[in-house]
Parts: structure tokens; C-alpha cells; sequence
């Protein structure tokens, strides 16, 4: 069988609701990603996913995908550790009901500071105003270099490294990035893609379906992780812990799976609006957002659900016995400028010059 009657047949099995195998799942996305369809791959790639979507998919299903994804299409980026903590992600699924300023950038840069083993990836935006990549290259960071031994010294020294996802995921960058606005198999785990591995995850999801990522988690190999679904006072989703409304968590512990429901008000942290925490108009006003929190000048909404995100990622690393102390480890990270040195540090390093 050619490769289009093969990825035709599978195509046709999902429409009808049928499941297909991790290993068909594999090969047809290797299919798209080598542009084996040519004018009509774009057509395919939305079809295969939107069946699948529609469908639902099975772990087996979005396991076969991030095979070939982690296994076909990644330059690995291998670095030699210094440290025997868990290098820690925080990652978002995008995506969102709620359109916020970048949350998860400057969470890793407050938990970096408080002793964190951070690594962050980055992307330019997809579906928002500015992206990770984005807001570091604004305040100055080098997102040209992808130098594997200045990745590795800034987070041996300076406990946080940035990894753009662009050079890793060459074929997933032509065929994929920025051509889907809507959740899909691939948003439960693909943001767990880097150049650089990582033990331990704070996994953001626009979708209340936080044991699936959890699941598909644990099938590749992680564990002692945190997934979470924030919402607004309407009950729509976005992908950090949410001070405007519940937050359902899903953990991970020992490979074992606990979901329960957070309200910012147990951890002393008032309730706030939607547009409280709304991203800016332009990448340079995110950018100033970001200095505005770890300067001390934003002291409201927006250094709240910093404080959130930042000490879940500090609880999950073994730093803080649970989301409360993590919280407090964030504030004294914040309130002492060491988090504000860490992002000039970090920039340094890079071969950027620190700007506002």
C-alpha cells in the first residue's frame, strides 16, 4: 500500500470513530511531517487531527504522535548536569478562553530564583500577542545563540536555562507551527517538547481533560508533576493556575494520579478580573509587564497569579512541601530582587544586553 492510500485508510477509521494504533499514529504524522502529500498536506494535517480531536483520542493514539515528534523529528540537545535536583518545566498548552500576559516566562524566572532548577522553552506566538521567545528577545536576551554550553552553564550556575523550540523541531516547525488555533491531540503533551529534557513539569491546559495529560505523562516517563486548569468566574479555561477562579490540578505522585480543585482565597489571595490579568497590546508592553512584577511596581492582580504559578513550580520541585510555602519561597524571590538579578543574569550570559 502507498502512503496515501495507508494515511487515506486511517483517516477514513477515525472519521468513523474508530481508534487507530500508536504505531499507525507514528507513521501518519512522520507522513505529514515529510510533506508526503504536497499541496494537499496542510489539508490532511488539519483533517487527521480535527477526526482525531472529534473522536476523542485514545493515550495510545497522542502517545504514537509525540513518538514521532520526540523520536523522528528532535535534535536533542544534550547537556552535561552539575546538580542532582529535578530540572523542572513550565509549560502551557495555548490555546485559551482567557487571553493573559505571560505568566509561565516570568513564574520560571521567580522560581529560578528561589533555587529552582529551571528550564523554560519558548516559541514565538502562535494565537497570542507575544510568545516566550518574543518577550525575552524584547528584554534583551540572545534567542540567536542555541550554544549548548552556554544553555548548560546558565543552568548549572544560574539555575535557569531558555530553550527557543524553533532549531529542535525542524520538521514540526514547517509543517505544524502556527497553522492550528484550536485544542487538538497534540496540545495534552506537546508542549513537553525541548531541545532540553526535563524531569519534573508544571503542565498548563486549556481543557478541563487534566487526567489525560497526566496519563500520557506518566506513559512517557515522568512523574512527581503537576498539571492545571485555570478558569474565570464564566467557567472558560486557560493554562496557568488561575487567581480569577477555580483551578482544577491534576498531580502526579509515584505514578499515581490526584485531581482536586484550588480558590486563590485558601492560599490569601484575593479574587481578581479577567482583564486584571489580560496580556498587553504589543510584545513591549508584555515586556514591561514582566519587569513591572519583578521590580515591585505591579503589586496587584498580575504579581498574584505570579505568585500562584510560581509557587506551584517551586512545590513541585521538592523546594516547598506544598503550594503555600512555595508561594512564600516566590515572594522573598521577588521581594528581596533577586528574581529581577536572575533575569539580568540570565540575559547576560546569553550575550544580550539587559534593556526595559
Amino acid at each position: 500500500m502507498n502512503k496515501k492510500d495507508y494515511f487515506t485508510e486511517k483517516l477514513r477509521n477515525v472519521i468513523k470513530g474508530n481508534n487507530i494504533t500508536r504505531k499507525e499514529a507514528f507513521i501518519c504524522l512522520k507522513y505529514l511531517l515529510d510533506h508526503e502529500f504536497g499541496i494537499a498536506n496542510d489539508s490532511c494535517f488539519g483533517a487527521f487531527f480535527a477526526a482525531l480531536e472529534t473522536k476523542r483520542p485514545t493515550i495510545d493514539e497522542i502517545a504514537g504522535l509525540m513518538d514521532c515528534v520526540l523520536n523522528y523529528d528532535r535534535k536533542e540537545l544534550k547537556i552535561k548536569r552539575k546538580f542532582k535536583e529535578p530540572l523542572c518545566g513550565i509549560i502551557g498548552s495555548g490555546k485559551d478562553d482567557v487571553k493573559t500576559f505571560n505568566i509561565s516566562s516570568i513564574s520560571s524566572i521567580v522560581a529560578a530564583a528561589a533555587g529552582v532548577k529551571v528550564l523554560k522553552n519558548g516559541s514565538r506566538s502562535e494565537a497570542s500577542v507575544a510568545g516566550t521567545t518574543d518577550v525575552f528577545e524584547q528584554l534583551g536576551y540572545n534567542v540567536l545563540q542555541n550554544d549548548l554550553k552556554i544553555v548548560e552553564k546558565s543552568i548549572n550556575e544560574l539555575n535557569f536555562g531558555f530553550c527557543d523550540v524553533e532549531p529542535y523541531f525542524p520538521k514540526m516547525n514547517k509543517e505544524y507551527m502556527g497553522k492550528f488555533f484550536f485544542v487538538h491531540p497534540l496540545s495534552y503533551i506537546l508542549p513537553i517538547a525541548s531541545g532540553v529534557s526535563f524531569d519534573r513539569v508544571l503542565f498548563g491546559l486549556a481543557s478541563d481533560e487534566t487526567e489525560k495529560t497526566a496519563k500520557l505523562l506518566i506513559e512517557l516517563g515522568f512523574d512527581n508533576s503537576m498539571i492545571v486548569s485555570g478558569h474565570d468566574d464564566n467557567g472558560n479555561n486557560f493554562d496557568e493556575i488561575s487567581n480569577i477562579g477555580i483551578t482544577k490540578i491534576t498531580e502526579i505522585k509515584n505514578k499515581k494520579i490526584i485531581t482536586y480543585e484550588i480558590n486563590p482565597l485558601q492560599f490569601g489571595i484575593p479574587l481578581s478580573k479577567k482583564e486584571d490579568i489580560q496580556e498587553g497590546k504589543n510584545v513591549k508592553e508584555n515586556s514591561k509587564i514582566f519587569i513591572d512584577i519583578l521590580s515591585q511596581k505591579e503589586l496587584g492582580a498580575k504579581r498574584d497569579i505570579i505568585l500562584l504559578n510560581a509557587g506551584a513550580l517551586i512545590y513541585i520541585s521538592g523546594l516547598a512541601k506544598n503550594i503555600q510555602e512555595g508561594i512564600e519561597y516566590a515572594k522573598q524571590a521577588i521581594d528581596s530582587g533577586l528574581a529581577l538579578k536572575k533575569l539580568q543574569d540570565v540575559i547576560s550570559l546569553s550575550g544580550g544586553v539587559y534593556h526595559v
